[in-house]
């Protein structure tokens, strides 16, 4: 099965659908929550053809710890989890989740690219 979905979870939904556009012309479909709760079912549904995982910081609901800690005991090894920030400490933050990968707010279509296209699509 290909691997050419990408869940992005966010509470902005102009923010979430500015990223399903840039990532359109890529083939990708992406999969979109506005939090965490509603973000999880969708994982496990789409859980096979997952290609990354793009996880808002500042979210309402659970804190962005145990949020993490839910999605990567669900995703596969090899797919990405990758914080999605403004915060200017973000690769602080993002160590804090175990999440090695981090895309700073704002970002532009070739840093969107690249961080989805360093996957292993097997």
């Amino acid at each position: 099965m290909r691997r050419d979905h990408v869940l992005i979870i966010d509470d902005d939904a102009d923010l979430r659908e500015l990223v399903a556009i840039g990532l359109a012309d890529a083939h990708l479909t992406c999969v979109e929550a506005a939090g965490c709760v509603e973000a999880l079912p969708l994982l496990d549904r789409d859980r096979a053809r997952l290609r990354a995982v793009l996880l808002d910081y500042f979210m309402p609901g659970p804190s962005p710890a145990a949020c993490a800690r839910a999605i990567l005991e669900r995703v596969d090894p090899g797919v990405p989890v990758v914080l999605v920030s403004a915060a200017v400490d973000i690769a602080e933050r993002a160590a804090e989740l175990g999440l090695t990968r981090y895309l700073a707010k704002p970002f532009d279509l070739v840093q969107l690219h690249a961080v989805v296209s360093e996957v292993e699509t097997g």
